[in-house]
């Protein structure tokens, strides 16, 4: 019906609106979005037929240094198409296409395109509250998964008390660090809910939850790695390598995470009832893994199933590794419990509405 069409159509709008958040907040930590991500963006746009958003896009890809090719300008036309047909089914004024969505080799006006960005974004900026960040980093430390929160306050004053002890925790450091670290895990409202939102839901589905990444031994030299120190050994942008190296001796070994819950569908390394022993994936191996496993199946839909993650140890290790990949780096991790629940997890709020 129309009324289930233009919910449907409102949904997705919300859930766009959070991955245009995600782009605003890599921008805020001096983050580039690789040149696909802008690619599946704009393709969602064209399923949902939001034309407004997929123009943003072209105007972000430019200021990137990113060159629209022609599977881009196909969901450019996408797009536009579904917004002309939900204009005839809804009874609203029919628009035509633009010029430019007829073909790839007509010439895009960049300097309106880049008005408008520039516009929305100086109106995102007056908006800011600058007590913002430093309210939205008090309310990430409330974490509901403890063991997360435990080993994330020790990483940062194990980090602080290294500098002291090597000297160079200077004074102009000291002053530096507040802003710089707030600038690194600079987390917008939205996308805050939604972070404690999978946090709060993450114990639901799992209670007394705790991921242990904190027991890791070199197995040359039997030295204790801390999460910030296996992330430091992995190799930068090798999808092949799944080892870590070790800070004090040249070894490297492939490094691992440990998983308990108390719900009875949890299965761990040893069946149900045991802790879920995992390999530490770099996110590039993590990529690797999940676009084969997308792939052999049903995509997004399996990655979203609860089953699909009881199936077997290998697809339990993926979806935990994403887990605690979007814990560090504190990124949203809501979508990943929406096979878990029956209403849509991402969905227009009040706040958003305003």
């Amino acid at each position: 019906s129309t009324l289930e069409i233009e919910e449907a159509k409102v949904t997705a709008k919300a859930q766009l609106g959070l991955a245009f958040e995600m782009l605003d907040m890599l921008k805020k930590r001096s983050l580039k979005a690789e040149p696909e991500a802008y690619q599946y963006l704009i393709g969602a746009c064209g399923r949902c037929g939001d034309t407004e958003r997929a123009t943003q896009l072209l105007a972000r890809m430019h200021e990137d240094g990113i060159v629209a090719d022609g599977v881009v300008y196909s969901w450019l036309v996408t797009a536009f198409s579904a917004e002309s047909a939900w204009r005839k089914l809804s009874g609203k004024a029919d628009e035509d296409l633009p010029e430019w969505a007829n073909g790839a080799s007509v010439e895009m006006d960049w300097n309106k395109l880049q008005k408008r960005s520039w516009k929305e974004r100086v109106g995102r900026l007056v908006s800011d509250d600058p007590t913002t960040s430093e309210q939205e980093l008090s309310g990430l430390g409330r974490s509901s998964v403890q063991a997360v929160r435990r080993f994330t306050q020790r990483k940062r004053a194990e980090r602080d008390q290294k500098k002291q002890q090597q000297g160079k925790d200077t004074k102009n450091e000291v002053a530096a660090r507040p802003s710089e670290e707030r600038r690194k895990t600079y987390v917008p409202e939205p996308i805050l809910r939604q972070i404690l939102l999978g946090e709060n839901l993450l114990e639901i589905v799992y209670p007394d939850i705790s991921i242990d990444t904190d027991n890791e031994l070199c197995p040359r030299c039997s030295t204790l790695l801390t999460d910030d120190d296996v992330v430091a050994g992995w190799t930068a942008r090798d999808a092949q390598d799944y080892t870590t190296k070790c800070p004090i001796c040249p070894q490297k070994f492939v490094p691992h995470f440990c998983v308990q819950s108390t719900s009875p569908s949890f299965n761990g390394s040893r069946g149900p009832g045991t802790p879920l022993l995992c390999e530490r994936l770099s996110p590039w191996v993590l990529q690797k893994e999940l676009r084969t496993a997308m792939a052999d199946r049903e995509g997004i839909e399996d990655l979203l199933d609860p089953e699909w993650r009881e199936r077997e140890t290998k697809n339990a290790v993926l979806w935990w590794n994403l887990i605690l990949s979007f814990m560090r780096y504190r990124f949203p991790f809501s979508f990943l419990l929406q096979g878990s629940f029956g209403t849509n997890l991402i969905a227009p709020t009040p706040v958003d509405e305003a």
